[in-house]
């Protein structure tokens, strides 16, 4: 382990709580200089006279440790600042190291001759147990009870002292260190929270650029369609032009270049809906996509609104099928079928074998190819927890039908109209 894994975070210098009752740093080193004065009066004016200047040295010099135990950090926290987070905690950690010692042997010489000091012990080995982990507290509190032996050797012996000595450096340890895990606990709790916000926040923008490339998918498919049937429409209009065709033909053709661009602009508020994740009517919107391409339409069940994601995905199913039923079987019947059961939503759209048409009666297409595709319906039909199937039948036609798990966002809220 490293020394500086050992130190407290250079952020939480160490200190007695202070700081969280006096935020200003001056009125703090102002509390601790008066604080120190107090003691140093009390205990020079309660000490015997017999062991000469030792206790008043012992006693300056615990007092002196204290001042910079306590008011340390508030002296080199700004100039160590800008040296980087680890010399700041290497330094920290070496200016306690040291005026814990210094103040744990001092305190301990001063209680050979007078109980006071048994708090500078205390208080030091407290400090170096918030400070260090056990095993470095315990090294510097060994100061304390050498000192002791010390002075008590050069002034005679005091058993019980040296006794109360230990017992106030082991009740400073379990203090300190109850302190040290209560600040590791709550700079584990402060660590998880950040990641906690850091993980949302993450989600939060994976969402958002999720939710961007969805409409940027919805909004290509939207203009792919709208402006490939605009393009065939309008070779329509201009085929006409040139032919002399009949006045009534050409403006038929304009309005369904004009109904065009009206689905178009539904379609794309459609996919802005559906990434609101607001409730739309599927059935309705299918029916109206259904007479644009003259196909016949039939609800069964209990018609019911759709979270718009589900409604979107069975729009663009039902569009690209009737469009691939319009290019690959011009002239047949086409039926459209959207069931509502009590679990989900079915879809099915078939059309009858392809007959070749009279050519006055042939069926201009009104809708091209938005690059949907057989592999796009699937992937969309399975991300919405469904599943499709496409295939001929027995009649020769083609039939594709979906069936789609109903989510929280639909509602049994009954559409105006009746079935088809």
């Amino acid at each position: 382990m490293s020394i500086t894994s050992r130190f407290r975070s250079a952020a939480d210098p160490p200190g007695i709580g202070l700081s969280g009752m006096i935020p200003d740093p001056r009125a703090q080193a102002a509390v601790m200089l008066v604080g120190l004065g107090v003691s140093v009066w009390a205990n020079v004016a309660t000490l015997p006279a017999g062991p000469g200047v030792v206790a008043p040295v012992a006693l300056a010099v615990a007092a002196v440790a204290w001042l910079v135990l306590i008011a340390g950090p508030l002296l080199i926290a700004g100039p160590l600042m800008a040296a980087g987070p680890l010399l700041t905690a290497r330094a920290r950690g070496a200016h306690v190291a040291v005026a814990t010692t210094v103040m744990c042997a001092a305190g301990a010489v001063l209680a050979v001759t007078d109980a006071n000091g048994l708090i500078f012990t205390g208080l030091a080995v407290s400090m170096a147990a918030a400070t260090f982990d056990p095993v470095v507290a315990l090294v510097l509190s060994a100061a304390g009870p050498v000192a002791y032996c010390l002075a008590a050797i050069a002034h005679g012996p005091f058993p019980g002292r040296l006794l109360a000595t230990a017992a106030a450096a082991l009740a400073g340890l379990v203090a300190g260190a109850s302190r040290r895990e209560i600040d590791q606990r709550a700079r584990h709790s402060t660590l998880v929270a950040t990641e906690r916000r850091r993980a949302a926040l993450a989600r939060a923008e994976a969402e958002l650029a999720g939710e961007r490339n969805r409409l940027g998918r919805e909004l290509h498919d939207v203009l792919a369609h709208t402006l490939g049937a605009l393009s065939i429409q309008l070779t329509a209009v201009d085929t006409l032009a040139r032919t002399s065709a009949p006045r009534e033909k050409l403006l038929t053709q304009i309005e369904l270049g004009h109904e065009l661009v009206s689905t178009g602009l539904d379609e794309a508020r459609q996919a802005v809906r559906a990434l609101r994740g607001e409730a739309t009517p599927p059935a309705a919107q299918i029916e109206r996509l259904c007479e644009l391409h003259q196909a016949e339409f039939e609800v069964e069940g209990v018609r019911r609104d759709l979270d718009a994601g589900t409604t979107l995905t069975l729009y663009r199913l039902v569009q690209e099928a009737l469009t691939n039923a319009a290019k690959h079987a011009p002239g047949a019947h086409v039926h459209v079928r959207v069931g509502f059961g009590q679990r989900d939503v079915t879809v099915q759209v078939g059309n009858a074998r392809p007959a070749a048409p009279k050519p006055e009666t042939r069926a201009t297409p009104r809708t091209g190819g938005g690059g949907f595709g057989l592999r796009g319906m699937r992937e969309r039909i399975e991300q919405a927890g469904g599943d499709l199937r496409v295939g001929p039948t027995p009649d020769g036609g083609w039939r594709v039908a979906a069936r789609v798990p109903y989510r929280r966002g639909g509602s049994a809220n009954r559409e105006d109209g009746s079935s088809g």
